[in-house]
């Protein structure tokens, strides 16, 4: 499957055309771009990172096909991704051993009560 082949598939499944697509791009794009890499007539777009980030899916898939299409989702709106990545080690890991602590709970929980728990 071709960047284009795959640029199309996450448009779609985002209920955008292409000109939709163009506008959400944070850089300026139009949607005779879009058509030329969907069409295979531009396989090497430096737009491509800012075209993944405006649809929501991984730029790695969108140019190579490996991995999951979409983002993993953001667990915690409230909190900020960056806040977090700008933790010491010694904090995140800290974090880390608390959310494997409630999971384990939780699972052992689960085993008791059922999966309904």
């Amino acid at each position: 499957m071709s960047i284009g082949e795959r640029l199309r598939i996450a448009r779609t499944t985002r209920g955008l055309t292409q000109e939709a697509l163009a506008n959400l791009v944070q850089t300026p794009l139009t949607q005779g771009a879009i058509a030329h890499i969907e069409g295979g007539r531009s396989e090497s777009s430096r737009h491509i990172v800012w075209i993944a980030a405006a649809l929501h899916v991984r730029a790695e898939w969108l140019v190579t096909g490996k991995g999951e299409m979409f983002e993993e989702p953001w667990p915690w709106p409230s909190i900020s991704r960056s806040a977090v990545a700008e933790l010491p080690s010694h904090v995140q890991e800290d974090i880390s051993d608390y959310i494997q602590l409630k999971l384990n709970k939780h699972a052992r929980k689960a085993d008791e009560t059922g999966p309904d728990a």
